[in-house]
C-alpha cells in the first residue's frame, strides 16, 4: 500500500535514526501494525500520536519538519475549531481556491518565510 506524505516522512526519519518499524513500535508501546496503518493512511493519525512521534524523533535528534501538517493532510482534515475567524476564513479560502499547484507552492514558501522570520 502507498505511503502518505506523513508516512514517508516517518519512514525516512526511522531509517535515518536506524530504527525498524518493530523497534519504534516497541519504544512507543504500540504495535507495528498500528504504526504501519498510520503511515499508509489506513488509519487516521490521532493528534496525540503526532505529538508522540514528534517527541520520539526529537529525542533521537532527528525532528521531522511540519509533522502536524503532514498528519492533517494524511487525515484529509484540518480542524479550524478555536481559530480566530480570520484564520478560519483563510483556511476555507485556500481549501476551495482554484490556485494552481505552483501558485500554492509559492504561497506556502511565503508562509514558511514568515514563520521562520517570526521564530527569529
Amino acid at each position: 500500500m502507498k505511503l502518505t506524505e506523513f508516512g514517508q516522512a516517518v519512514r525516512q526519519a526511522r531509517g535515518h535514526v536506524g530504527k525498524t518499524l518493530m523497534a519504534m513500535a516497541n519504544d512507543l508501546g504500540t504495535s507495528p501494525a498500528f504504526l504501519s496503518a498510520l503511515e499508509t493512511g489506513r488509519n487516521k493519525v490521532p493528534a496525540q500520536w503526532v505529538v508522540k512521534i514528534d517527541s520520539y524523533f526529537r529525542e533521537l535528534g532527528f525532528p521531522i519538519n511540519n509533522l502536524e501538517m503532514l498528519a492533517d493532510a494524511a487525515n484529509d482534515s484540518v480542524s479550524i475549531s478555536g481559530l480566530p475567524l480570520q484564520h478560519q476564513l483563510l483556511v476555507s479560502g485556500f481549501a476551495k481556491s482554484d490556485f494552481t499547484k505552483e501558485e500554492l507552492c509559492s504561497i506556502g514558501e511565503f508562509f514558511q518565510q514568515l514563520h521562520t522570520k517570526k521564530r527569529g
